[in-house]
């Protein structure tokens, strides 16, 4: 009897050594007769007496419902249907173990075998519905990789590519054995199925960054292979700057390498948007004079970089803005300097961002980098003129009194209700403020309001004025400002005067102060003052208390600037202004760009853009805020004789 049971016992240690990942089921006490019975059905089996051998199989477990063989027998029993190709009956020996012995360490296997039952069969639905519950068991990481590799095929079976897709990511991740190879090359297959649409769906959907991380190496891998260098570039870029650590980086930086040498020798394009015809073309062409003059000179300092210039006109109209932002779309720009106008850097910003192609824009159009993060600022707006004057004012001169005379258009407004919020935010008053008509040539009677000859708050000062929280009106006016602007106040309580106007107005408004007996005060004006003709019209009565805001001073004694000046003076024969100066920077700014980080592709340019800090240029030091717009410090001018000079130097 001992003998019997010692090799009752080797002849289950040899079975189950043959089943993966299974413990030896051990037998209990009381079990004798049933393991005779279990012996001769093993007995059977090895000799491939089948049919007797399933009639003992099922006679044990009718007799023995209880022994702790049973699951080997079911086991037994579904492997010999499989071998005589009769799967349904396969599959029903081992839901039995599954159904009734879930704890059993055949539970995992025959989980596999009943999912390559169904395939067998072509019962690819019935497989896909049976995983749901493969999957929600705690199976080993081996086990749900086959179990991934079996429900893949089934999905490819019935055309679910993207299905297959994430199935057999979740196989390959889980595959803790050497059979990456295989899984690989079925996840290869199930991905020439996809369309590209399909992949940027699972990369949109997918939360995991393993799954992310490949599906984008793949996509920007596909877009090589079609020789789409530029889409594969920008989904590569993408790829490598959120996830640095994956684990096809390092593939993702040779497809880089060798798109960017395979288009070393070909020149960058850069595109440029501008008003050269229409109702802005007098500053579009200046801008166009000052990129022109970058190009060249970039070119003649860096002549391994070769760099294409293509330009279109907007004619100053939004709709001839979005034909012509379709041409340099199709031209493969890199990136676009302009447009300037309001209107056409909306539409512009929109239609850049939506073909992910860099755009720096000359606007002053509020909000428009919110556009996206291709979109991109360089130019002069009035929030940094603002904070530039009033903290120069009151930090330096020492002035807390101030008065205001703004036309009633927006140009006037908006400064206004600007300079009213940043004078209150530091600690100045505003004594009186007081609008005119656009169309005005005599101040008289407006001047006469602000010295207290009548009442020095103007009631119908427009509602768009109070775009901030400058009051639109006496009643909004809290009891501190109504004592100091409702009442009728003593003459000159104010020391400076801020007028945000052209020199053609402000220029006519200025001697009328004089005139009226309002001298030794400062007059604040905007960078439109920076103008001979301002010089011209009221210079005498500004003498060193003029404080103007400016991205540009032409006169600053810098090699640079000098540099820039008489080469422009040389190709144009006149004196460049802002708008030449920071068309100059922003096209060298992005020439030096491309050229030094050999970015070609929009996505790459974007990045390099993003990472300027304190460019060194013209208008002065630049760099850009979270929101892609232009940060600088602005030059602070007076008048002195018949120039300007720089306050402080």
């Amino acid at each position: 009897m001992r003998n019997l049971k010692f090799i009752f016992i080797l002849i289950l240690f040899i079975f189950f050594a043959c089943i993966p990942k299974t413990d030896v089921i051990k037998v209990k006490a009381g079990d004798a007769s049933g393991e005779a019975l279990f012996s001769k059905a093993e007995n059977l089996f090895s000799a491939q007496k089948y049919n007797k051998a399933l009639a003992v199989y099922n006679d044990f477990i009718t007799r023995y419902p209880r022994s702790t063989l049973v699951p080997a027998a079911l086991f037994r029993i579904g492997t010999i249907y499989e071998s005589l190709a009769e799967n349904d009956k396969a599959r029903n020996s081992y839901l039995r173990i599954i159904n009734d012995y879930p704890e059993n360490a055949y539970v995992p296997e025959v989980k596999i075998k009943v999912l390559e039952g169904y395939l067998k069969q072509g019962l690819y639905q019935d497989a896909i519905n049976f995983s749901a519950g493969t999957f929600s068991e705690n199976l080993s990481a081996n086990y749900l990789s086959k179990a991934y590799v079996l429900i893949g095929d089934a999905q490819l079976a019935l055309k679910r590519p993207s299905d297959a897709v994430i199935s057999f990511l979740h196989a390959r991740l889980n595959n803790t054995e050497d059979e990456k190879g295989l899984i690989d090359s079925k996840l290869e297959n199930a991905f020439l199925q996809l369309k590209e649409s399909d992949i940027k769906y699972l990369i949109k959907g997918t939360k995991d960054n393993n799954f992310r991380g490949y599906l984008q190496y793949q996509l920007g891998l596909r877009y090589y292979k079609k020789q789409m260098y530029k889409d594969s570039v920008n989904v590569l870029d993408a790829f490598i700057q959120k996830l640095p650590d994956h684990e096809n980086v390092k593939d993702a930086k040779i497809v880089l390498q060798n798109i960017y040498k395979n288009s070393a020798a070909k020149p960058f394009i850069i595109g440029c948007l501008l008003p050269l015809t229409g109702k802005l073309n007098v500053f579009g062409n200046k801008a166009l004079k000052g990129v022109k003059l970058a190009l060249s000179k970039f070119s003649n300092e860096e002549r391994q970089i070769s760099i294409n210039l293509v330009t279109r006109d907007t004619e100053s109209d939004p709709d001839s803005t979005a034909k012509a932002l379709e041409e340099l779309v199709k031209e493969n720009v890199s990136a676009i300097i302009g447009p300037m106008g309001t209107d056409e850097s909306v539409i512009a910003a929109k239609q850049a961002q939506a073909s992910k192609i860099p755009i720096i824009l000359l606007t002053q159009k509020e909000g428009v980098t919110d556009t996206g993060d291709y979109v991109f600022r360089n130019f002069l707006m009035p929030e940094t003129q603002v904070k530039s004057i009033v903290k120069y004012a009151i930090g330096k001169k020492r002035i807390k009194r101030f008065a205001v005379l703004y036309p009633r258009e927006n140009y006037g407004t908006k400064f206004l209700s600007l300079f009213y919020n940043e004078v209150l935010a530091n600690g100045g008053t505003v004594a009186s403020l007081e609008s005119y008509d656009p169309n005005c040539t005599d101040f008289t009677d407006i001047i006469k309001k602000i010295i207290g000859s009548q009442p020095s708050f103007n009631s119908n000062i427009e509602n768009k004025a109070s775009s901030g929280v400058m009051p639109a009106d006496e009643e909004q006016v809290g009891s501190n400002d109504k004592k100091q602007i409702g009442k009728k106040i003593p003459l000159l309580d104010f020391e400076a005067v801020f007028i945000p106007d052209s020199p053609a107005k402000a220029g006519l408004i200025i001697p009328q102060l004089v005139y009226n007996d309002i001298n030794n005060v400062y007059l604040l004006g905007t960078n439109l003052w920076h103008s001979q003709k301002m010089i011209k019209m009221a210079g005498e009565f500004m003498q060193e208390k003029a404080i103007i805001p400016d991205g540009f001073f032409g006169e600053k004694n810098s090699d640079k600037i000098r540099d820039f000046m008489d080469s422009f003076t040389a190709y144009y024969g006149e004196d460049p202004e802002f708008i030449e100066a920071a068309a100059y920077d922003t096209a060298m700014m992005l020439f030096q760009t491309v050229g030094k980080s050999g970015a070609r592709f929009p996505e790459s340019v974007r990045n390099e853009l993003l990472k300027i800090k304190n460019f060194k240029g013209l208008t002065g030091s630049i760099s850009f805020n979270g929101k892609q717009d232009v940060q600088r410090e602005l030059y602070l001018l007076t008048i002195k004789g018949d120039g300007f000079i720089e306050l402080g130097k």
